[in-house]
């Protein structure tokens, strides 16, 4: 009987000294992340959490690009190892038009869900939110912020649920609404 335990134990040990060799043997062979998830997009802060499950898993670089001006349009690109893959979009636009019908005409997303009631519409690899700016010291518009995953990046839906509600409240926060200009 005591021979038969010490085989058992034996055999459990090589057991788990193979699956620890293999576990390592695997990580090393994949490629992994190098790069430092950033904490803010065009100069609004983010959850770190919900980008890093939208970016890739592996590279060695990521750098940021801001295109625009802050008030009226912005494009801010995430690039990683050379190869844009979140691209994040905010603009002023004519008062009136719907989350949904963005995402629609602008992706094709045609089943979207939503948070915020409707003023914010998203996918797994996409989300569009709008700021109503409404008032009598405010333009009466809208700010339409769009985010964009591409590949290699991941798609997932509610990283990118958590991304643009987060975002979209962080902007409004900053008061972007125009005021009207007295004539």
């Amino acid at each position: 009987m005591r021979h038969k335990t010490y085989i058992l134990r034996g055999v459990s040990a090589v057991v788990a000294a193979a699956a620890v060799f293999a576990a390592a043997g695997c990580s090393a062979d994949e490629p992994r992340r190098e790069f430092t998830v950033p904490k803010a997009l065009c100069g609004v802060s983010v959850p770190v959490d919900a980008l890093s499950r939208l970016l890739p898993a592996s590279g060695k670089k990521l750098t940021t690009e801001a295109d625009g001006s802050t008030d009226d349009v912005l494009l801010c690109k995430i690039n990683v190892d050379d190869v844009m893959v979140l691209a994040l979009s905010r603009e002023r636009i004519v008062a009136g038009d719907s989350a949904r019908h963005i995402l629609y005409t602008q992706l094709r997303i045609t089943q979207p869900k939503f948070a915020e009631g409707t003023s914010i519409a998203y996918a797994d690899d996409a989300a569009v939110s709008l700021l109503k700016c409404r008032g009598a010291d405010v333009q009466n518009e809208d700010i339409s912020t769009l985010v964009k995953v591409l590949k290699p990046a991941r798609s997932d839906e509610s990283a990118m649920k958590s991304l643009i509600t987060d975002y979209t409240a962080k902007v409004k926060k900053q008061g972007p609404c125009k005021k009207r200009s007295s004539y």
